[in-house]
């Protein structure tokens, strides 16, 4: 009997252990969130507070880019951002520094290339447009002007021909015949420059239109090469694992476009997403209106670590 009602205590142990247990199973979930949570601020405290260090890492030849020109990319790069804050976020490192890889991506690199040939192609109509619509307002203009020039050419024509009138009537003082002659031959000499200023104006509204015609030829040239898609694609990567950082870049084309995108990898290696602002250094792709940081990046790196 003694013997049953101790295997029944344990039973009942057993099973109240194992429902308690169970309990704290269910209950798991909150203490890794908040573990996370912790986890993401102290990382936030890290990427935001502490300035990063890189340097140049490999450098694939087939990029043909010495490792001066990738190292004043990296500079030009992380000087945006210090500049933007007045503070250390970027400092270069050849020891201890992230590194900043070169690996060339030859399908990439080709989008790439088709990139910018859009880049290129919007250059060109922005230029075009641009002369169209001041060769519009200045030949506007000189119509305005010519007619204007003719009204009073004919305005002139008939003083003269009142003049020759004048000349016949033998009784009129001939003093003021000379002066108004005098002032005849100065109203034709203003009439003869202004003749000369309108066909100079109009050689070079011809002028302009030649070069842009010449200009329409030489956009037009390039659409050959280009593909009725660019498609999108990641020419630089920011890997953070942990405390440790990897950025490799896969394409450029110029070394202003390279800085761009070290740039734009810089901002993740801090923590910062993309922006919607397509002129924004952070937007997810680049694009022709991009030059330096925006007030956007600024801003969503003051969000992200809360300067």
């Amino acid at each position: 009997m003694k013997l049953l009602l101790r295997v029944l205590f344990y039973t009942v142990l057993v099973y109240a252990s194992y429902q308690l247990l169970a309990g704290l199973m269910q209950k798991k979930p909150q203490l890794p969130k908040v573990l996370q949570d912790y986890a993401d601020n102290a990382m936030q405290q890290y990427l935001c507070k502490t300035p990063v260090s890189w340097r140049i890492g490999q450098l694939d030849p087939a990029f043909d880019l010495t490792l001066e020109q990738a190292e004043q990319a990296a500079h030009s790069a992380s000087m945006q951002w210090n500049q933007a804050f007045g503070l250390e976020l970027f400092r270069y490192d050849s020891i201890d520094g992230f590194a900043i890889n070169f690996a060339y991506d030859e399908r990439q690199q080709q989008v790439l290339q088709q990139a910018l040939l859009q880049r290129n192609l919007a250059r060109y109509d922005t230029n075009i447009n641009q002369r169209v619509a001041g060769l519009q307002q200045q030949s506007a203009q000189l119509q305005q002007q010519q007619r204007q020039f003719e009204a009073q050419n004919q305005q002139f024509a008939a003083d003269v021909a009142a003049f020759e009138r004048k000349v016949q009537q033998a009784s009129l003082d001939r003093s003021a015949l000379q002066r108004e002659q005098q002032q005849l031959n100065q109203r034709q000499q203003q009439l003869q420059q202004q003749a000369d200023n309108l066909n100079t104006e109009q050689q070079r509204l011809q002028r302009e239109q030649q070069y842009i015609n010449d200009t329409v030829a030489d956009r037009n040239a390039l659409l050959p090469q280009q593909t009725t898609e660019v498609a999108k694609t990641e020419v630089g990567l920011m890997e953070i694992r942990g405390k440790q950082r990897v950025m490799t870049i896969f394409a450029y084309k110029t070394l202003t476009d390279l800085q761009l995108t070290i740039a734009h990898e810089f901002g993740h290696a801090l923590g910062v997403g993309h922006t919607d602002n397509p002129a924004s250094v952070m937007h997810a792709a680049l694009n022709t209106q991009q030059s330096r940081l925006t007030a956007d990046d600024i801003q969503a790196l003051k969000a992200q670590c809360d300067l």
